[in-house]
């Protein structure tokens, strides 16, 4: 896929993002074109080879966000009992770059917070993956800040209500 200047995107690591230009860089004698990216703390070289499908996306679609809120409001998915297992998960649902996922890994995530089961780490990575969100529902739904954190958090509440009954 190619991306113009002035495009938004999200990267599967960094989330939200615009292409603010393209670049010729020589890196190891070796001259490439590279896609000039401004995330929210950031400035990237991403190769405008192959490898740009694999970090680069469009923001999801309006009509495909609402998808996305099913998810949200959901029944959690248990983390594995184990702490390698566990970790080797959110891992995954984290940076495989699919909101699908991240929204999954918020929804579970947010359960494990509300009955004070999440380390630090959980913790911290809980909320990156909230700012990775809030930034492509704010985009794609055309709504404020504060509006998309209100409906991520009704739909959090929804689905804590939801898993407790099942539990």
């Amino acid at each position: 896929m190619s991306f113009n200047i002035g495009d938004k995107v999200i990267h599967s690591t960094h989330g939200f993002a615009e292409i603010i230009n393209v670049e010729s860089k020589e890196v190891l004698g070796i001259s490439s074109e590279y896609y000039v990216v401004q995330t929210r703390n950031l400035l990237l070289w991403i190769p405008l080879i192959s490898q740009t499908k694999e970090s680069l996306r469009l923001p999801t679609s309006k009509s495909n966000f609402n998808n996305l809120l099913d998810i949200l409001r959901s029944h959690n998915l248990p983390f594995p009992d184990n702490r390698n297992e566990r970790k080797t998960q959110i891992h995954n649902m984290l940076t495989n770059g699919a909101t699908e996922s991240i929204c999954g890994l918020i929804r579970d995530l947010s359960f494990c917070r509300k009955n004070n089961k999440l380390n630090e780490t959980e913790t911290s990575i809980y909320k990156g993956a909230v700012i990775k969100l809030i930034d492509e529902w704010q985009y794609s739904m055309s709504i404020s800040h504060a509006q998309a954190i209100g409906e991520l958090n009704l739909l959090l509440d929804e689905s804590y209500l939801l898993s407790s009954k099942m539990n």
